[in-house]
């Protein structure tokens, strides 16, 4: 159903949710756009370069934009070593943005969706319910976790939890999956994670969710992902096999034997559990499809 006039907020969104988003909302809603960098990305709708953690800039879209049905907040520093190498920059993105982009759905009384991650958990054991006992090991996942607790004062707040995967515009630091077969590409030899799980959702499959959760939004927290957990070293196992030539050796690392950990703490067991999202009737597939959708977009 087309309904041009609902309007749509996306934050973030040149980023590898929000454009997805884009792509597909402009279809049905009237949609607008907020970007921190690489707005060439973002065509045929309004788009307005935005520092979400500014209140005063945030509090200046309120003379630019007439009406807001529902806020979708993207936005957010997601390398776990960038935040917790630029603590003051993570906070002020992922909790002070949180803040001002909740403030201003509750100006619009709009309905506020909120993309949060598996991080805010431990990761000792997966399988996380909506309401599992939180506990995140790395800067990122706490500022996120603190942003969860603050946004749900607003009473039309939805928290979606997910393992996106996707692809990021050029000039964007690549996903893992396109990471991946740049190495198969180039034929590169490189250390993955072979204990890193999680039950991927490909960024199309949550955008058509998030289509439904409009039309029939209700506030809380709801887990979604491939029914499915893989770890990422198999995720790199599946994918290679569409690079018959790729030859050279590939090293299989515990994520705690990186140089990456040596900055920031990384949770191993990811994935959530999505029941919840079942029962509500939201389709959720294998983590092969999720990686399979993906790789279409990457045309291979």
């Amino acid at each position: 159903m087309i309904d041009r006039k609902k309007t749509i907020l996306i934050t973030g969104a040149s980023g590898m949710l929000g454009l997805k988003l884009i792509d597909v909302l402009k279809k049905r809603y009237k949609v607008i756009a907020l970007y921190h960098s690489n707005g060439q990305h973002i065509n045929d709708i309004m788009k307005l370069a935005t520092d979400i953690g500014d209140a005063k800039t945030v509090t200046a879209l309120k003379k630019q934009i007439e009406k807001i049905d529902v806020v979708i907040h993207c936005a957010a520093v997601t390398e776990v070593n960038k935040c917790e190498l630029n603590p003051a920059l993570c906070r002020k993105v992922n909790i002070t943005g949180a803040k001002n982009i909740r403030d201003l759905a509750s100006f619009y009384k709009a309905k506020f969706i909120y993309i949060s991650t598996p991080m805010i958990f431990s990761g000792e054991r997966g399988n996380y319910r909506e309401n599992s006992e939180t506990k995140p090991l790395n800067l990122y996942g706490q500022t996120k976790l603190k942003a969860e607790k603050m946004v749900v004062g607003y009473s039309n707040t939805l928290i979606i939890r997910s393992n996106p995967i996707g692809i990021r515009p050029p000039g964007a630091h690549p996903s893992f999956i396109q990471w991946f077969v740049e190495r198969a590409r180039k034929n590169e030899s490189f250390t993955l994670f072979s204990d890193v799980v999680i039950n991927p959702i490909s960024t199309q499959t949550l955008a058509a969710i998030i289509v439904k959760i409009i039309g029939h939004f209700k506030p809380g927290i709801i887990h979604l992902g491939s029914h499915d957990r893989v770890n990422k070293a198999d995720i790199w196992r599946y994918i290679v096999k569409n690079f018959p030539k790729f030859s050279v050796p590939v090293t299989s690392l515990s994520v705690t034997k990186t140089e990456a950990a040596k900055i920031a703490d990384r949770p191993k067991e990811m994935w959530l559990n999505v029941a919840k999202a079942e029962k509500l009737g939201y389709r959720v597939s294998s983590w092969k499809r999720e990686v399979s959708l993906v790789l279409r977009d990457l045309k291979i």
